[in-house]
């Protein structure tokens, strides 16, 4: 796999910290990474944002209709014809992931009624899958992480509620075996799992918010201690943009003010490279174009 750098992109991020507001949407940044990575590591930032995807898809069975924030890969057109989207799919467009079409195959043709949390239950099963497949060593490693996290949470609440636990856990790595492996509602330590005494740690204080911030804390700080030694790859950028999901969730922000500091950074890299700044051929395409300053 080869191993592209981007130095000017990487360089001119502002810096960020978990309870920051977000210095852009991410729609808008979804279209700068576009335009200044290589298509095959740009492809891995469409995985990531298939989260946006799932809500789009949730929603688009909910009412019939999507938002249009431009974060997800897929329109309303894709989720109203999925067939048409694999068959006829424009180069460049992926079609939908088969889980994706599966789940709008089977609801769209009114046969079924929707149980959205039996859909979302199907999207994370769903994506585990697609991204253990097809995701870079940073996702996968990073993905199963966070599904060990969240099925190690869904454990404890469904036990706390007096339901069957296992029902609600989804994927398969090694720590989720270990949780189906058990027996009663209280997880039993998992001494493979570094970060499972401090989960647990974190709940039972019965105020939701507070658990909800420490686990996006854990998160924030994973990413960081996984992207260590990594300055300028595409793994610092998704971490990036991890990192900006979980700042989503906590921080509002006004268009406006996105789009004016990503039009800064466009133009101080522009400024940069009229400077006669220097450029590996690896990060060269990197760069924006005149079009874009």
């Amino acid at each position: 796999m080869t191993i592209r750098n981007y130095h000017f992109l990487v360089a001119g991020l502002p810096g960020i910290s978990f309870g920051d507001k977000l210095w852009t949407t991410i729609g808008s940044f979804r279209k700068y990474l576009e335009a200044h990575l290589h298509p095959d590591d740009f492809r891995q930032v469409k995985y990531v944002l298939l989260a946006k995807d799932h809500q789009n898809l949730v929603r688009f069975l909910e009412s019939g209709e999507m938002p249009t924030d431009g974060a997800g890969s897929y329109s309303l057109t894709d989720f109203r014809n999925p067939e048409d989207a694999i068959a006829f799919a424009e180069p460049g467009h992926e079609p939908l992931p088969e889980y994706m079409t599966h789940i709008l195959l089977q609801y769209c043709s009114g046969k079924a009624q929707p149980d959205m949390n039996h859909i979302r239950h199907e999207l994370d099963e769903g994506f585990y899958s697609f991204i253990m497949e097809r995701g870079d060593n940073f996702l996968k490693k990073y993905y199963t992480f966070l599904y060990d996290m969240n099925n190690l949470l869904a454990f404890v609440k469904a036990g706390e509620h007096k339901l069957e636990p296992k029902e609600f856990i989804t994927g398969d790595t090694l720590h989720t075996r270990h949780l189906r492996e058990q027996a009663g509602n209280r997880p039993v330590k998992d001494t493979d799992f570094e970060q499972f005494e401090e989960i647990l740690s974190y709940t039972g204080s019965g105020l939701f918010a507070e658990e909800e911030k420490k686990h996006d804390q854990l998160r924030w700080r994973v990413i960081e201690e996984m992207n260590l030694f990594e300055y300028f790859s595409i793994d610092r950028i998704l971490g990036y943009l991890l990192q900006m999901l979980i700042l989503e969730r906590w921080s509002p922000l006004t268009k406006a003010a996105g789009e004016a500091k990503l039009r800064t950074i466009i133009n101080a890299s522009v400024r940069q490279i009229k400077d006669g700044s220097h450029a590996t051929a690896d990060s060269m395409h990197t760069m924006p174009s005149a079009g874009n300053s």
